[in-house]
């Protein structure tokens, strides 16, 4: 089964491409990232509140840096998946609690790419970044502070300027990024409407928005923080203890994006009995790797699409695509496992 793409996947379409318009650039050779435009870009800041800043960029210059980001984010994440692939499919004991790890940075460098395309995105302000930013802004306003902020796209100001809101959270980045991440992809459902999208498209939706409602919106950080910090709880294979499964199923037998749905779907009904990553890691891990390839698909699809649509070079996609050829992830004619 292909990725859906109907009407939930022509609203999140056009949200990117309204973060990314035609005539953002990526150059191959020295993209410009978020920070490097940060630090050189073309902008001016205001000040609203002490936890909200208001900037004016050119649409083109800032959408070129998120497209650029987002590429990085999704080398990051493929990197991630070809470790796991191979790892899964050699036969050769690994560590469940690494692999849920590593599951984990797999999504989490996902989320992070489709929150760039979408034009809503978390960003840590360091004190250099702070510093730099309240230089910039106008006389007698707040200054911004170091610490976790949602940069987000609004709408134009005039010809060739739109503008941003730098909005001050209280969590840490990654948690922040699965908040966004989740909400992000609940009010594309609530613009689209229930009822709308086909029924395979909505429940792909439903079943990633249901995980966060179940278990809250930042629980494969919380997650990824109790496998990997706290002793004990699942590096337990040198005591002969197993309080995870390794994810040999996910070689074993053929995936479809349909099937991870399905599964998705009925491990968020079992954990609503005790909804706790603590209590049941294992339903957890297998939410968490279900989570990441369905994250996986959909930012992979919707940056390959931005690229098409807006002419952008495609040099680094055909890296990406060599690379993941030669690292075998297409062998069964779609990226591993499904």
């Amino acid at each position: 089964m292909t990725l859906p793409q109907g009407a939930l996947w022509q609203r999140m379409r056009q949200r990117a491409l309204d973060a990314i318009p035609s005539g953002s650039i990526v150059d191959f050779r020295s993209p410009v990232t978020l920070a490097e435009w940060q630090a050189e870009g073309t902008y001016t800041i205001s000040s609203t509140s002490s936890s909200k800043f208001t900037i004016a960029v050119a649409p083109t210059d800032f959408g070129g840096a998120l497209l650029s980001d987002a590429a990085f984010h999704l080398d990051h994440a493929l990197e991630h998946q070809t470790s796991l692939m191979k790892t899964l499919t050699s036969g050769q004991w690994s560590s469940p609690a690494w692999q849920v790890v590593t599951f984990y940075y797999w999504s989490y460098f996902c989320g992070m790419a489709l929150s760039r395309l979408l034009g809503r995105t978390v960003w840590f302000v360091t004190p250099t970044l702070a510093q730099q930013f309240t230089s910039l802004a106008a006389t007698g306003s707040a200054r911004v502070t170091q610490g976790t902020y949602e940069l987000i796209c609004g709408g134009s100001l005039s010809v060739g300027v739109r503008e941003l809101a730098l909005v001050k959270r209280q969590r840490r980045v990654h948690e922040q990024l699965w908040t966004t991440v989740f909400d992000l992809l609940t009010s594309l459902h609530q613009e689209v409407g229930a009822g709308v999208a086909a029924p395979q498209e909505e429940r792909l939706f439903l079943a990633i928005i249901n995980s966060a409602r179940i278990l809250g919106d930042d629980w494969p950080s919380a997650f990824r923080n109790i496998v990997n910090y706290r002793p004990g709880f699942a590096y337990t294979a040198p005591r002969f203890k197993n309080r995870l499964d390794a994810f040999t199923y996910l070689s074993m037998q053929e995936q479809s994006i349909e099937r991870l749905v399905d599964r998705l779907e009925d491990n968020c009904i079992s954990m609503r009995r005790d909804p706790s990553v603590e209590t049941q890691p294992r339903i957890a891990a297998r939410m968490l790797a279900d989570l990441t390839v369905l994250i996986s698909r959909i930012a992979h699809a919707l940056h390959d699409e931005i690229i098409e649509r807006n002419g952008v070079d495609r040099r680094w996609l055909a890296s990406k695509r060599r690379f993941a050829s030669q690292q075998g992830l297409n062998s069964a004619g779609a990226p591993w496992p499904c």
